[in-house]
């Protein structure tokens, strides 16, 4: 009779530290996702808003900004449009300022997410006598390299 409440008595405790085992497992992964979703989230952010605050007299280093916050391909994509949309700030006296507004978690799966994007900014330039208001909304993909949120792609969208 003892050998067998023994027995018992260590089945339990076995199976105690497995539940407690992949409980804890189970708390990582959910802290690990929730850090995924804040990182993503503060990654199209950033970018997003050094989009919308490009302007003529700081565009070498709004540029550099963008382009430190996008993976291989996509900076690939953006250093192919910089020169042109640099001259375009420049012969149009673009002075743009803007901030997020609000911006949320569409999907995360693995090593990329997708979020979308709110931002609200003013646009002046030669063609206009003062700042106009600005409304933008974005879609932002991103993948995670080396431990980092990069953008991967960013949409405008209606």
């Amino acid at each position: 009779m003892k050998t067998w409440r023994g027995a018992a008595a260590a089945l339990a405790a076995v199976a105690l530290l497995v539940l407690t085992g992949q409980r804890a497992s189970a708390w990582q992964d959910e802290r690990a996702q929730a850090a995924d979703e804040k990182d993503a989230i503060a990654a199209a952010t950033a970018e997003v808003e050094g989009l919308v605050d490009i302007s003529s007299a700081t565009s070498d280093a709004d540029m550099k900004k963008l382009l430190a916050g996008a993976t291989a391909g996509f900076r690939s994509e953006l250093e192919g449009q910089a020169d042109r949309l640099q001259q375009a700030l420049a012969d149009n006296a673009v002075r743009a300022s803007g901030d997020v507004v609000s911006a949320g978690l569409v999907k995360l799966a693995g090593e990329r997410a997708t979020v979308i994007v709110a931002a609200a900014g003013s646009v002046q330039n030669k063609q206009t006598s003062a700042a106009e208001p600005r409304n933008y909304r974005l879609t932002v993909d991103l993948q995670k390299v080396k431990g980092d949120w990069l953008v991967s792609g960013l949409e405008f969208v209606a």
